[in-house]
């Protein structure tokens, strides 16, 4: 293990007091790096444009803060280029999952040997607070966290956990920005992975926080530890197993409980290793 200093720049983030992203540059420059020991000189962090994507700027490692929507393709290209570094593309709900979309299958498919993380705020915050794809609601214009006079919900959400696992990514988990020292430990697992890896993270954004919606998240957050029990919920119809992140039929029944119902946090589905990109 390195000490963590290395990794962080002078450079102060200039996110909102209570945003979800300083948990995430924690985890990554605080645990998950250090643990690693990876040698800042070969770590390449790729991002698009939102509030998490100022990351790069934050971790004293090679980076680039390209355009909207494009941080998977570039890491992708900056892998197979340079096999020999730690790639790492991060990015928000709308980046990875409404304007970059279209790029994950392919990423997938190859098993490229970089790690994906996507922040979830649920909102593009950057851009004055309209929803995202991900914006979680029960009925149009009806639920706990959005009206029909605010914010009114035109589409059904995307479940990016149970996108990835249906389109058979190597390595599926999700992490909450809250707890630093879980979702440093998840990005370790991640990075350590050879294929691709996509992380989920809740998280709060300080500027656009329906009531409730963040607070629900973290009080209805359950942990999925091999070999133990998976807590379902009530409404849940199957009867409860023990964790095994390497059967993707449990991981699937896990991404199909509603998040606001029982988010999981942990590794899903931990797959077959790197096929190409060495």
């Amino acid at each position: 293990m390195t000490d963590a200093a290395p990794y962080r720049t002078a450079r102060k983030p200039v996110w909102c007091p209570g945003c979800g992203n300083y948990g995430v540059l924690a985890a990554i420059t605080g645990r998950a790096l250090p643990a690693l020991g990876i040698p800042k000189h070969k770590v390449l962090v790729v991002s698009g444009i939102g509030c998490s994507s100022r990351i790069p700027g934050y971790i004293d490692t090679y980076g680039i803060n390209s355009i909207h929507g494009r941080a998977l393709p570039i890491a992708q290209g900056a892998k197979l280029a340079k096999p020999e570094l730690t790639v790492v593309a991060v990015g928000g709900d709308g980046d990875i999952f409404s304007i970059g979309a279209g790029h994950l299958p392919h990423v997938v498919r190859r098993n490229i040997d970089i790690t994906c993380i996507m922040v979830n705020n649920f909102v593009y915050a950057l851009t004055k607070g309209q929803i995202s794809p991900t914006m979680p609601h029960l009925e149009r214009g009806e639920g706990p966290f959005l009206t029909g006079e605010a914010y009114p919900p035109v589409d059904p959400l995307i479940d990016m956990v149970s996108y990835s696992l249906s389109t058979e990514a190597s390595f599926v988990g999700q992490g909450m920005a809250t707890d630093v020292s879980h979702l440093g430990w998840l990005v370790e697992q991640a990075i350590a992975h050879k294929g691709f890896s996509y992380i989920s993270v809740l998280t709060p954004c300080a500027a656009f926080d329906p009531p409730g919606l963040f607070t629900t998240l973290r009080e209805r957050a359950s942990y999925l530890r091999a070999g133990e029990p998976v807590e379902l919920p009530e409404s849940s119809e199957h009867e409860a197993w023990v964790h095994d992140p390497g059967n993707i039929r449990f991981a699937m029944r896990l991404a199909r409980v509603p998040l606001l119902e029982k988010p999981y946090l942990g590794v899903f589905f931990r797959g077959t290793e790197q096929r190409m990109g060495d």
